[in-house]
């Protein structure tokens, strides 16, 4: 019974350090905890609408919110895989916000235990046991990726298949070997990928450890090979879900192209700026050491580099790797050190990890110093290392950390206020430092002592951090536009085909010092609509090149105005809390409710797509200005297999002017301007205001952050003869801005009229299944807004057809005279492929494992 309370201690004490860490966070933002940037425009969004999808039985292989649509394959890890999104289905969806940080205490609690559960493997020194568990679990790079939800999904399983790596090496047992790592790739195919190198250096260190006796290379060759063997066994068990994202994330810009070079390296400046982030605790989560500012050196990673604190106690022991008696584990630890230091070094050995240059791969010196550590302890308590050298390495990392704060102090990387904190928190870590050499020159060293140092370090970790970063505020939550109550109302009066505009709403955060905008790009996502916008690093590359004229990497935003274009793409609702100055052209008024939302709705709606006469050829089209493409693709269907590169726009389309580059632009008109749309090409400087005078008289003005062009409607009752355009260009190249003018003349109404002729008709939407109705009186190309993915099939009259991508990225083909019902159908590419290689490899664990029983007992 006392055994078992002492067990129970252990995760007692845990889980009552990281409640204090968060603490004040319950008392002053009601438990909420999420954080600006990726923590609230991806993480909770997908959370939110992973909920939403899960309740309303709307979970679908293809999935409209991407965008324009795509591949569910590309949200997977963010909430489909992750079992703690589970948890939150048992939760209202109001609850999710607050459920965030309770989850990730719990994650870290959890880390804290599989890393315990790893240790044990490898030592029954219950100290160096603790030191290994607190340097991990508290480190620098668990705060410092704390806002990331599957980051820390996957992290603490990291140190469970380490535990199942013992296992394999000392008994030979691969079922929790192959099945942890299958489960790993099923929770995060990325960090399955990141990790299977350092398992494999990992495997490799352990087993000459274990088998330091009778070590030969051709035992070591075989048993490599069987281990690698072991681990594309436990790969292909997540074959399910790593093929068909394979296949989705093969063309993406993390494979096709980087800007590192193989002899790339960083330099001196950003080695010692690693090496300082080994003395500090995190403060801001986008700056890992608060000794040398990201802001001062050429390269150190995105957002300033990932942080190698584990305590302060690492930099006291790891020196003593050198003391070590036991050769074969110093030496194989100096050479995971040296392989790793030199990865550090090369800067394209990081995209080559991670397929990118972020340093998220630096967790490997996390795991490496804590095996190290356990190595090092466990000699200190046995008498190996003298206990002077300890004093010298205590020493040296005082004297480390009093220069960077000299240096700090010399450079005046910080104003005086920051500089008192870190100088503070500098006294602290030396603090810290002597409280460990005291406790390693005790002769009797009392468990309890090393205990309280490690967690009162741990703790002021934590909230250093929790200080320094942060959350949201509660209200930001309790929003109206926070709600699904408009999206809710148009699902309930329309079961069909369409895609949702919204206004760009924003909200004061109270202390913030500008504006959050309230509806992220994932909102489509976060409230299970089909709409235009996402922030996503994997998404459908088949429609780029409709993507790549208004955004500038994976964060595609809904453009204001470009009306034409959205009704190409069946844009059918606009929906606002607030900004009645932004309802786009001619949209009617359909519903307005008690909490404030207001509904319009298209009046040229165009369910599905359209038919078109004429083609243009794709090389061709991309070589003209956005805001002239748009045009054309009202009338031309744009296409690779076309020969035609001539046009005819309307008429009516006039060029009136070109504003010179300058931060105030002007151009007077000879002539006012009323009922129309005016257009500006503004190429190189996207965010702008643009403002529109009758005389001296302000009209209109509309702030912008948008690339290639922006448009505005001018009234029948307005004049315009000035327009003012303010924005600085920060393009490093001129930016003349064309202004172009299109009369409302009825034109765009015959154009509409003429499209619902021969259009799609008894339209039938039902995520991965579309089908509809079409008479044609003549040979015509048929456009459809659903995009080009190779998962799609299409059938005719029953009959499958072949198709091709068009206007940039959607599925069009052609047809002749005749009546057709036409049906569109979805599978996520490979997904059976890849379901077959993990049962495959599930049958061939089991045959291994049963093989290996029968041998065991014969």
């Amino acid at each position: 019974m006392q055994t078992k309370f002492k067990k129970l201690l252990i995760p007692v004490m845990v889980i009552i350090i990281v409640f204090l860490i968060f603490l004040n966070v319950f008392f002053n933002n009601r438990g909420i905890y999420i954080l600006p940037g990726d923590s609230v425009e991806q993480m909770y969004q997908f959370y939110l609408g992973g909920w939403e999808r899960f309740h309303s039985g709307t979970l679908s292989q293809f999935e409209w919110s991407l965008g324009v649509g795509g591949n569910v394959m590309a949200y997977v890890y963010y909430f489909l895989t992750s079992p703690f999104f589970y948890v939150t289905l048992l939760f209202p969806r109001e609850l999710i916000k607050y459920l965030f940080l309770n989850l990730n205490m719990l994650k870290i609690i959890l880390l804290f235990l599989t890393t315990y559960y790893w240790t044990g493997k490898i030592t029954r020194n219950i100290r160096s046991r603790l030191i290994a568990c607190f340097s991990i679990t508290f480190s620098g790079w668990m705060f410092f990726y704390f806002a990331y939800n599957m980051f820390l999904d996957a992290f603490l399983f990291y140190p469970l298949i380490l535990g199942f790596v013992e296992l394999y090496l000392k008994k030979t047992k691969i079922v929790p070997l192959v099945l942890g790592i299958g489960v790993l790739g099923i929770i995060n195919y990325y960090f399955l990928y990141m990790f299977v190198p350092f398992l494999c250096l990992y495997a490799l260190i352990r087993y000459i450890a274990i088998n330091r006796n009778y070590l030969l290379w051709k035992n070591v060759i075989i048993e490599a090979l069987k281990f690698i063997g072991y681990v594309l066994l436990g790969i292909g068990i997540s074959a399910v879900i790593l093929v068909p994202c394979a296949y989705l994330i093969i063309n993406s810009s993390r494979f096709t192209g980087s800007d590192i070079q193989i002899f790339d390296t960083i330099g001196v400046h950003e080695l010692i700026y690693f090496i300082s982030t080994i003395f500090t605790p995190v403060f801001d989560r986008f700056n890992a050491s608060y000794y040398i500012p990201e802001y001062t050196h050429d390269f150190i990673g995105w957002g300033g580099g990932c942080s190698l604190f584990a305590l302060i106690i690492t930099p006291l022991l790891l020196p003593l790797l050198f003391c070590v008696k036991d050769k074969l584990k110093r030496n194989s630890h100096f050479a995971g050190y040296l392989l790793l230091g030199f990865t550090l070094i090369f800067q394209y050995l990081w995209y080559l990890l991670q397929r990118s240059v972020d340093t998220r791969w630096t967790y490997m010196f996390l795991f490496l110093g804590a095996l190290s550590m356990i190595e090092i302890n466990d000699e200190l308590e046995a008498g190996l290392i003298e206990k002077r050298k300890l004093l010298y390495s205590g020493l040296f990392s005082i004297l480390c950390i009093m220069g960077f704060v000299i240096n700090m102090y010399l450079h005046h990387y910080w104003p005086g206020k920051q500089l008192i904190e870190v100088g503070f928190v500098s006294l602290l870590e030396i603090t810290y430092l002597m409280l460990y050499l005291f406790y390693f020159q005790l002769k009797n060293r009392k468990s309890w002592l090393l205990i309280l140092v490690l967690a009162l370090e741990a703790l002021a970790s934590g909230k250093i951090f929790v200080a320094y970063n942060y959350a949201i505020d509660h209200t930001y939550f309790e929003q109206p536009e926070q709600t699904t109550d408009a999206i809710n109302y148009i699902k309930s009066i329309d079961k069909g085909y369409y895609r949702v505009l919204y206004g760009s709403e924003s909200y004061q955060i109270p202390g913030a010092p500008g504006a959050f905008v309230i509806t992220t790009p994932n909102e489509p996502f976060s409230k299970n609509y089909p709409g235009f916008s996402f922030y996503n690093t994997v998404y459908n590359v088949e429609t780029d090149d409709f993507y790549d004229r208004s955004r500038s990497n994976w964060f595609v935003s809904e453009a204001m105005g470009r009306n034409k274009v959205y009704n190409l793409m069946s844009a059918k609702y606009w929906i606002t809390y607030d900004f009645e100055t932004q309802i786009p052209d001619r949209y009617e008024y359909l519903y307005h409710d008690e909490a404030g939302f207001t509904i319009y709705k298209n009046p040229y709606f165009i369910e599905l797509g359209k038919t078109y006469e004429n083609t243009i050829n794709k090389d061709y089209f991309k070589t003209l200005p956005v805001f002239i493409q748009d045009q054309i693709m009202q009338d031309y269907l744009v296409t690779e297999q076309s020969n035609n590169i001539e046009y005819v726009l309307n008429d009516n389309f006039s060029h009136i002017g070109q504003l010179p580059d300058e931060d105030h632009r002007e151009l007077k008109l000879d002539e006012p301007l009323s009922n129309g749309n005016l257009y500006l090409v503004n190429y190189g400087v996207s965010e702008i205001t643009l403002s529109l005078y009758n005389g001296n008289e302000l009209i209109k003005s509309q702030a912008y952050s948008q690339y290639n062009y922006v448009d505005i409607y001018i009234e029948e009752s307005q004049k315009i003869d000035r327009i003012v355009v303010e924005g600085v260009n920060n393009s490093g190249v001129a930016a003349f801005m064309d202004v172009y003018f299109e009369p409302d003349d009825g034109s765009y109404d015959q154009w509409y009229q003429q499209t619902q002729k021969e259009k799609f008709e008894n339209v039938t939407f039902k995520r991965d299944f579309i089908s509809a109705d079409i008479s044609l009186s003549d040979e015509r190309y048929l456009f459809t807004s659903i995009p080009y993915d190779k998962g799609w099939k299409v059938f005719v009259n029953g009959e499958e057809i072949s198709y091709e991508k068009v206007n940039l990225g959607f599925i069009g083909f052609e047809l002749t005279r005749g009546d057709y019902h036409i049906e569109f159908k979805y599978e996520i590419p490979y997904l059976k492929v890849g379901f077959g290689i993990s049962l495959g490899s599930l049958v061939i664990l089991i045959l291994i494992s049963v093989k290996k029983n029968m041998f065991r007992k014969s």
